[in-house]
């Protein structure tokens, strides 16, 4: 395996911390999120995922390995989910909010896991947010969430990071998908290694944005309709 490859499965290992976004086929458990296309009143569903720029590195440090890979930001992500009404964007907003303090701690890796969750005023109709900080004889690793509710949408924000400080990469994602997002027209076209426009991809931010420290789209994923 090239090191090129091996750096950007290192970075986006993170995919698999959200079971509930496939439209998977068992039935959850009380606890879980349920998959995405039973949610009632759905009508739109995106996700983008932001990660390290490997190219721009690789071409830096030719012969770079993982593990000089430095700590600080290494995956973002953003759904947005368009909901019929305002009350089923809401019943979606508490349906995850339950659902990802039940789970939380079963995403840490090894380590010792704590997990933290706090209100988040004046953002959205209702915001929260919940961090897992998993505490290891090297480093810290913190997975903050961030759901808020804002008419008919939803968005959950996550990233994972090596600093408290790093991971508030996330409420800054969340602000700017509620103030400067919006729908762009009703046709989407979808690219799946990141740069998808129209529609629900209109709430994204652009690539040169500040917020974003240089992470670059990796990964789009329309997940509803199912394609």
């Amino acid at each position: 395996m090239s090191v090129l490859r091996r750096l950007t499965i290192l970075a986006i290992a993170i995919f698999v911390l959200l079971p509930a976004l496939p439209a998977a086929a068992q039935t959850p458990a009380a606890s879980e999120i349920p998959p995405i296309d039973t949610f009632a009143g759905i009508e739109a569903a995106v996700d983008r995922t932001w990660g390290l720029d490997i190219a721009a590195m690789m071409a830096a440090t030719p012969d770079l390995q993982p593990e000089d890979v430095e700590g600080g930001v290494t995956v973002l992500s953003a759904m947005v989910v368009r909901f019929d009404t305002d009350a089923n964007a809401r019943t979606g907003y508490d349906t995850f909010q339950a659902g990802i303090g039940a789970q939380l701690l079963n995403m840490a890796q090894g380590g010792t896991p704590t997990v933290a969750d706090e209100p988040v005023s004046d953002l959205g109709d209702v915001a929260s947010a919940a961090t897992l900080t998993t505490t290891t004889p090297d480093q810290d690793t913190y997975l903050r969430f961030l759901l808020v509710q804002e008419g008919r949408y939803l968005f959950v924000v996550y990233t994972l990071a090596t600093t408290s400080e790093e991971a508030a990469i996330a409420d800054d994602l969340a602000q700017y998908l509620v103030d400067e997002g919006e729908e762009e027209g009703d046709e989407a076209i979808h690219v799946a290694e990141g740069g998808s426009t129209g529609g629900l991809w209109g709430f994204m931010p652009s690539d040169d944005t500040v917020l974003l420290r240089g992470l670059v789209p990796i990964s789009d994923q329309t997940l509803y309709p199912a394609s």
